[in-house]
């Protein structure tokens, strides 16, 4: 199976990474003559649902990590439990992709809903917010805000024109509120690295919206590098490796995803720095509660993939039957140190 714009997730590429398709579980058939539609407000506009199949374009941002596919889980197991079906089409980490896909996703015709995780959000704000509902297509967001919002709080990082938002653990709030503890934590002067994912990513701004906060009330936080990656251990290893070698007396390690984290961690051990610079994860897998346990690790703050996309498709479920919806499902986070390690479970 493939998508006309040839990105769309095949069997056999899922089966690669440990996923299995649900779609099939709600055989296509036309819409029932007997059944009475319902309109469900978007905000902007209102979308007729509830006759038709739900069938759901599930874009996401990528797929070559566990988070990813720790979300792409969650996703297919609420459609399974809604009978509604999902397939999963891969952006690659790259707008245009994305944007593509969901320009044939609109023309095709064949999908009712669209659960958008995107990489750029401003690039898709008027074709996800207008062109899609206006296709009668029921657009539910998550982890990746549309439209400029991604530095906004609470109810206003749903965009108008869609169904909800899901997400917020990862917001300019809890980030500034996260790395703020760790100024506090750490009085004095401070040689600060930061890692993060790539440009024109929401999480990516939010950390930096932190960074410029958190500066602000900490002067003597003195952030010398912030080092772009596609969130991969890979990158994370090699981009943090030649930053750490020409500063030596760095003293904390920030990184706002357990896998880049884990390359950094490599690379720290590298340069001959391990245990000498303090190291903070935002992410919580199953690697970093163990570096927590070991020491390798300070801390990390835990995200729930799995449940940030059972959410959103639960959503829709919910308004194709006629319930209510909130316009912002917000996660929540949990800083897992030492002391609560073992209290807690990762989800991916």
């Amino acid at each position: 199976m493939r998508s006309t714009t040839g990105y769309f997730l095949s069997t056999s590429a899922a089966a690669l990474l440990g996923m299995t398709f649900v779609s099939g579980i709600v055989p296509a058939q036309a819409q029932d003559s007997s059944c009475k539609p319902h309109q469900v407000d978007v905000g902007s506009t209102k979308v007729e649902v509830g006759c038709k199949p739900l069938k759901i374009a599930f874009l996401s941002a990528a797929t070559n990590n566990t988070y990813l596919q720790a979300g792409i889980k969650g996703a297919q197991d609420a459609a399974a439990a809604a009978g509604a079906t999902v397939d999963v089409f891969d952006g690659n980490w790259t707008p245009q992709t994305q944007y593509d896909q969901v320009q044939n996703i609109i023309a095709g015709g064949s999908y009712t809903a669209i659960l958008a995780e995107m990489n750029d959000g401003n690039q898709a704000c008027k074709i996800l917010t207008e062109d899609a509902p206006k296709a009668g297509i029921l657009v539910a967001v998550a982890n990746q805000t549309l439209c400029g919002r991604a530095s906004n709080e609470g109810n206003e990082l749903w965009a108008p024109g869609t169904l909800t938002f899901v997400g917020g653990s990862q917001g300019r709030s809890e980030f500034r509120q996260w790395i703020m503890s760790i100024a506090e934590a750490n009085d004095g002067p401070q040689k600060v690295a930061v890692i993060t994912g790539p440009d024109l990513n929401a999480n990516t701004a939010n950390t930096d919206f932190a960074l410029a906060d958190v500066k602000d009330a900490h002067p003597d936080f003195d952030v010398i590098g912030v080092i772009r990656t596609d969130y991969s251990v890979l990158q994370g290893n090699e981009k943090s490796l030649p930053l750490l070698l020409a500063n030596p007396d760095l003293s904390i390690l920030i990184s706002n995803y357990s896998d880049m984290t884990r390359g950094a961690a490599q690379a720290l051990q590298q340069a001959g720095m391990g245990g000498k610079v303090k190291v903070y994860d935002y992410g919580g897998n199953e690697w970093a509660f163990g570096a927590v346990k070991a020491g390798q690790i300070h801390s990390t703050n835990t995200v729930t993939p799995y449940t940030e996309m059972f959410k959103a498709v639960e959503a829709l479920a919910k308004a194709w039957k006629g319930e209510p919806v909130d316009r912002y499902i917000p996660l929540p986070t949990t800083m897992v140190t030492t002391e609560n390690v073992d209290t807690i479970k990762p989800e991916y």
